[in-house]
């Protein structure tokens, strides 16, 4: 299963598993038109074909109607999709993927914690292929590298952001001394007059 679903599909697919995992076409357009969308059977008839050639459905004749049956549970498709997604943009390498995360901000050191044992579960052995699996870090090991980068990162702009401050303090004790002496010069000045 490479193929991504289109949204249309992704809705035709829900509207079938709420109808526990198979429909014919005439229940399938009343509950697409409850939800509004207003297809013609054409366009349906369309999607379930493209649905069949993607191997998501099967075809049971009843009579001169067909009923359409899902090949997958909404989650194993959706497993099936993850790692079809996975394996395309990062080619199966766990750290990549968590360092992406990582650089782009959409994954902090709390969210981690709170996921570890989700994407322990994301990653486990069943998740991987047997190719991956040789070249794969163990899951902690990969959350381990990620926070070591990510602490890395932020060491880096704490550094920064001290240097930036020991600037600051040597401007303000600048300013303070040229005040003192500006003071001073007043100072002077008040008693010549």
């Amino acid at each position: 299963m490479g193929k991504q679903l289109s949204p249309s599909e992704n809705e035709i697919m829900r509207v079938i598993w709420q109808s526990g995992g198979k429909t014919s076409v005439a229940p399938l357009l009343d509950a697409l038109d409850s939800m509004g969308k207003k297809w013609k059977s054409n366009t349906v008839v369309t999607f379930l074909s493209r649905l069949v050639e993607k191997g998501l459905l099967t075809i049971e004749k009843n009579g001169r109607n067909n009923i359409y049956i899902a090949a997958f549970t909404e989650a194993e498709l959706r497993k099936l999709q993850t790692k079809s997604f996975f394996e395309e943009i990062y080619g199966g390498n766990v750290e990549g993927f968590i360092a992406s995360l990582f650089e782009q901000n959409n994954l902090l050191l709390m969210d981690v914690e709170k996921s570890k044992i989700r994407v322990g579960k994301l990653f486990s052995n069943q998740f991987l292929n047997d190719e991956n699996k040789k070249n794969a870090c163990t899951t902690a090991d990969v959350i381990k590298k990620a926070l070591r980068k990510e602490i890395t990162y932020r060491k880096a702009s704490i550094n920064t952001k001290r240097k930036t401050i020991i600037q600051f303090e040597r401007e303000i004790k600048d300013e303070e001394r040229r005040m003192n002496e500006l003071s001073e010069l007043i100072d002077k000045l008040r008693i010549i007059d």
